[in-house]
């Protein structure tokens, strides 16, 4: 039997949540299927990851998706000749799509992973026309599905959510865990995610400066890199923090660092369609305090797998880590059923599963049609 041809097409391949689902939806592949990876602009270390494992990846250093970005993207799937095109997120959705309908791909599958508050009306416009030529809308959560059809604008009858997976948890120990920190002074709130605004680490360092003399004698720890570093470092050091709060910047081993979390928080302000990072610190047992917000209110469910206070809010924030870190006993209860909920509802192989049942509906209606 042939084997079905499948095209992930990606903005870039750095690292995040996006690049490591298709990282998932590439390395979990049913052996019917044969998968490559587009990066439309740049590559990055999750192309280099993809390709060592023997997925074929193929930059095409474009720089937008007028035509001539859009014909140049259409000459290299025409080469490529996939059954089933799978754009991720909008830019590389645009212009997939459109290369995909004009190098006449079979069937067009288009995911969505994030709130994206910074459409434009023309960015919406886009996403309308290119439904057209789309066979279903994947979303993350219920959240972006709601998103997608209530603001975007999208037909009702293109979406469905499938949630986003993650890998079982690597098997690492508490006590190795905290020799990997370095073993600093406790307790340990953690948070992973990249240093940018909406991801809301100002407002986490300061709520940690709220708490109580014995927990602020602790240590937060800051996993990613981003732009808001120099600020967040400022804000700690005017906080009277500065040498609390560990910088690590970004760890390909940040799951192995979680076990050592006395709590880990998610403070997001805006876009968050799922939230992989809480899912990993749940699946790692963690107790865990998130913003409620987007996809984080799918993820998290209130007062039983971890506790949720509003976005922005440092008093809010610090009032629910106070309770958890005064009460570990409750912080280990809600710890074991949230890693319950990520093996019930959010591995990986679940999700590739769900999206490789979508690849086969779609294909079929083609042929149907």
């Amino acid at each position: 039997m042939k084997r079905l041809r499948v095209v992930h097409f990606v903005e870039a391949l750095g690292i995040g949540g996006l690049e490591r689902v298709v990282q998932s939806l590439a390395r979990l592949a049913s052996p019917d299927y044969r998968i490559e990876v587009v990066g439309a602009v740049a590559g990055g270390r999750a192309a280099d990851e993809i390709g060592a494992s023997g997925t074929p990846v193929r930059i095409l250093g474009l720089g937008g998706y007028y035509p001539p970005d859009v014909h140049r993207a259409a000459r290299a799937l025409k080469e490529m000749a996939p059954d089933v095109v799978h754009t991720h997120g909008h830019f590389a959705g645009v212009l997939g799509r459109a290369a995909g309908w004009w190098s006449g791909a079979p069937a067009m599958i288009h995911h969505l992973h994030t709130l994206d508050g910074t459409l434009t009306a023309r960015h919406r416009s886009l996403e309308r026309i290119l439904a057209r030529v789309t066979h279903r809308v994947v979303c993350c959560s219920r959240a972006v599905e709601r998103h997608a059809v209530e603001v975007v604008g999208l037909p009702k009858h293109l979406t469905l959510t499938i949630y986003n997976g993650v890998d079982p948890p690597p098997a690492v120990s508490r006590e190795e865990a905290q020799r990997l920190l370095g073993d600093p002074p406790r307790p340990v709130v953690g948070c992973v995610g990249a240093l940018a605004r909406h991801k809301g680490q100002e407002v986490l360092i300061r709520a940690c400066a709220l708490l109580p003399p014995d927990a602020r004698a602790g240590t937060l720890v800051l996993v990613g890199e981003g732009p808001e570093r120099p600020l967040l470092a400022r804000v700690a050091s005017e906080s009277g923090l500065g040498g609390r709060v560990l910088f690590l910047g970004e760890r390909t081993d940040a799951r192995s660092l979680m076990p050592a979390f006395d709590l880990a928080v998610v403070p997001s302000l805006e876009r968050e369609g799922l939230g992989l990072s809480a899912i990993e610190a749940m699946d790692a047992g963690c107790p865990l305090v998130a913003s409620r917000l987007g996809g984080l209110t799918e993820v998290v469910e209130e007062g039983r797998t971890g506790l949720l206070v509003p976005a922005g809010d440092p008093v809010a924030l610090s009032s629910a880590m106070r309770d958890l870190l005064a009460r570990p006993e409750r912080g280990r209860s809600l710890g074991i059923l949230a890693h319950r909920r990520v093996e019930t509802m959010f591995r990986s192989s679940q999700m590739v599963r769900r999206v490789e049942a979508v690849y086969e509906e779609a294909l079929r209606e083609r042929r149907a049609a």
